[in-house]
């Protein structure tokens, strides 16, 4: 077992969730390590190995950002929190890891809380931190972070061919949404939804054909394949997920499901120009609004 890392000089981000969360978290962190001007730790112990606590709670996901340049110094086997989460309390964490001396700061709701500016060195941070209100000072490093990501050859060739040929990005997710803990915790942006995104579309961006995304495109084409000017991103097979976000990027306007994925190919599209966004409301079953997480000038329309 690799020698566990004294991160009591930094803040931490504890990653969890698919890639979309894991940049919101990463974000986040860079944002208070910046104000505090100390190094930054991005713990991947989350996805090395069972830990009942965290398993409970969620589905494993992988760490998914090796295609980036990383602020800060990735732990893995030599973490704290190696099957040990911080989401224990303090008296049942795994003794000989030094996780009981250290702080921790959980993300009390899905808004902007702004009691984060108050932690201090040695923190680890835990939550999804799904706002641009917790990265406002590192957004256009976060940006570069991500737009320079590596691609490959072939994913080049692939963005290079998207760009050349602008279209209105729609993204359907479905895949695990469609499972019934998923869709009874997150919901999902319904056929009805896109019909009534895509009419909007056609207005505010006149001729354009659109592109659809979807990690299950068999239903997406069940759902909308008879609507012209509609097509279908073929080639996800050869793209990474990283490259996945940029192509998506890559449009005149974009239709977004409920998902933090959608979110960051949104953000990425709106930072190069003024371009249409519409989101569905609400973003999950709770009737929760995004407020902190949409941007101002994002439209919104009836996710059901």
């Amino acid at each position: 077992m690799a020698a566990v890392v004294d991160i009591r000089d930094g803040i931490c981000a504890y990653l969890q969730g698919g890639l979309g969360n894991q940049l919101f978290i990463v974000a986040a962190a860079w944002e208070q390590a910046d104000r505090l001007g100390c190094p930054l730790y991005i713990d991947g112990a989350r996805f090395l190995g069972s830990d009942p606590i965290e398993f409970a709670r969620e589905t494993p996901r992988h760490f998914d950002l090796e295609a980036l340049s990383l602020p800060g110094r990735v732990l893995g086997m030599d973490s704290p929190w190696l099957r040990n989460s911080p989401r224990r309390p303090r008296l049942i964490r795994q003794p000989g890891r030094g996780s009981a001396r250290l702080a921790v700061y959980k993300q009390p709701g899905f808004g902007f809380d702004q009691k984060i500016n108050d932690i201090t060195v040695g923190t680890t941070i835990v939550g999804y931190f799904q706002s641009p209100k917790y990265f406002p000072s590192v957004a256009d490093r976060v940006h570069s972070m991500i737009w320079n990501a590596t691609t490959s050859e072939g994913e080049e060739a692939v963005l290079t061919e998207l760009a050349a040929e602008p279209r209105v990005t729609v993204h359907m997710r479905r895949g695990d949404y469609l499972g019934a803990a998923a869709r009874a915790h997150h919901g999902i942006a319904s056929a009805e939804y896109f019909e009534r995104a895509l009419a909007l579309s056609d207005r505010l961006v006149p001729a354009a054909e659109s592109l659809v995304f979807s990690d299950s495109p068999d239903v997406a084409r069940d759902e909308m394949g008879e609507r012209r000017g509609l097509h279908f991103f073929d080639a996800a097979e050869s793209l990474g997920t990283v490259a996945t976000l940029k192509a998506m990027a890559l449009g005149t306007g974009f239709i977004m499901s409920n998902s933090s994925f959608s979110w960051w190919a949104a953000w990425l599209m709106s930072r190069a120009g003024e371009r249409p966004v519409v989101a569905p409301r609400p973003w999950d079953t709770s009737g929760e609004s995004a407020s902190d997480l949409l941007l101002p000038g994002w439209m919104t329309l009836d996710a059901r």
